[in-house]
């Protein structure tokens, strides 16, 4: 009986399912299924799926108007639902639901931050630097006192490569270059620790010499605190580089979605048409970057 018994449960064994190979993916930062954002009768998002998983990186392309900064806005909770209409089947961070409640200032995500377009005109222009910063060093806890605040705020400033960095907590934001204020909005955007960082654009007032240095930046820091980024971006090359996956945006519509190393196996005819639009040694002579009708991209007119 007993090796009856013994036989059995080896069956029993053999036909258990096997373990699934490699680690189960962790939950996701970021869990958005259905997003729509309209302004009216016009849709600026339409329908939009989205996930982002600890420690990744996602970079979100598409030309003028596609709809990016709307949905990194929508996420982030910087949209006036006074004036447009947000919703989605379920839209959560870290496993918790995002209900934003219809009130004309921007509502705060703990453990979530995000760095805009233009640094002049998001800062605060009457605040020092060092205000600022301190005011979100103590607002996200960990620093006792003001003192302790002033001096983490100038440890920051110190990790984002400025290096005067009394002279740049004292000053006001006309008071520096594109490119410092670029680096202060990043302190003051990783300064409370975030979970995801939603980085809009965060390159578009630098010159090209600059912006290399303020994505690798960007990119560093996060690994450094094992944050996620979903980064907005034009520039395909940098994406393609720091980046793990891409998601093209046309009209509001998530069209294609490929690792970011793997951009050229594109099959969306418009993925294709932004990979030819970027600038070569081959295209020098070109009088007009290549264009798609409507008619090549299988859109009704």
């Amino acid at each position: 009986m007993t090796a009856q018994m013994d036989t059995a449960q080896m069956d029993t064994a053999q036909a258990a399912p096997a373990a699934p190979a490699g680690p189960v993916p962790a939950d996701p930062v970021l869990a958005v299924e259905g997003l729509d954002v309209r302004y009216g009768a016009s849709h600026a998002v339409r329908g939009v799926d989205l996930t982002v998983r600890p420690g990744e990186r996602i970079a979100l392309v598409g030309e003028s108007g596609s709809g990016k900064s709307t949905l990194g806005l929508a996420v982030a909770g910087f949209i006036d639902q006074r004036v447009a209409t947000v919703e989605a089947r379920r839209m959560e961070f870290a496993g918790v639901p995002l209900r934003r409640e219809l009130t004309r200032l921007p509502q705060r995500t703990p453990g979530m931050s995000m760095v805009f377009q233009d640094a002049m005109t998001s800062l605060d222009p009457l605040w020092t630097v060092g205000s600022q910063l301190v005011a979100v060093l103590r607002g996200a806890g960990g620093v006792d006192g003001r003192a302790e605040a002033a001096d983490a705020a100038r440890e920051w400033l110190t990790r984002v490569g400025l290096t005067d960095t009394r002279r740049v907590m004292a000053a006001r934001p006309h008071e520096l270059s594109g490119g410092m204020r670029q680096r202060v909005m990043t302190a003051i955007a990783l300064a409370g620790r975030p979970r995801l960082l939603v980085a809009d654009e965060p390159t578009s007032a630098l010159d090209a010499s600059l912006a290399r240095g303020a994505v690798e930046l960007l990119v560093e820091l996060c690994e450094t605190q094992g944050a996620s980024v979903l980064m907005i971006s034009h520039d395909i090359g940098l994406c393609r580089r720091y980046t793990d996956r891409t998601l093209v945006m046309h009209r509001g519509v998530l069209v294609e979605e490929l690792r970011s190393d793997d951009l050229g196996a594109a099959t969306h005819p418009y993925t294709r048409g932004l990979l030819r639009c970027i600038p070569t040694l081959a295209s020098a002579g070109l009088d007009e970057l290549p264009t798609m009708t409507d008619d090549e991209l299988g859109i009704a007119a």
